[in-house]
Formats: structure tokens, C-alpha cells, sequence
């Protein structure tokens, strides 16, 4: 095995500024994906819970 060889600052500084960018363009497309299904999405999940609570509610009143 090799020993490692010592890299130089600007290197280094090279390599975390392109993880940030990256990690920066991650987090940007994220949160347009999200942006662009929010709306839909809380309908969902609304018309979801509406169902849910209403099957809850009648489970409730017949005593089950």
C-alpha cells in the first residue's frame, strides 16, 4: 500500500467549494420540484384526511 500523498490547500478548498456548489444545486432543484406539486399535493392530502375522518367518525357513532 501506498502512503498517501499530501495534498496541496488549494486543492482541497477546490474540492469543498465544488461540494457546496453541488450540494447547493441539489437543494435549489428540491425545492422546485416541491414548489411545483405543493398545491396538488395538500389537496391530497386533505381529501385524504377528510375521508379518514369521516370513516372514523361513522366507526365512532355505530360504536365499533
Amino acid at each position: 500500500m501506498k502512503p498517501e500523498q499530501p495534498t496541496s490547500i488549494i486543492s482541497t478548498l477546490a474540492g469543498i467549494c465544488v461540494t457546496i456548489l453541488l450540494a447547493a444545486m441539489a437543494l435549489y432543484g428540491a425545492v422546485q420540484i416541491l414548489a411545483a406539486i405543493f398545491v396538488p399535493l395538500c389537496i391530497v392530502l386533505a381529501v385524504v384526511g377528510s375521508g379518514v375522518g369521516a370513516w372514523l367518525l361513522i366507526r365512532r357513532m355505530r360504536g365499533f
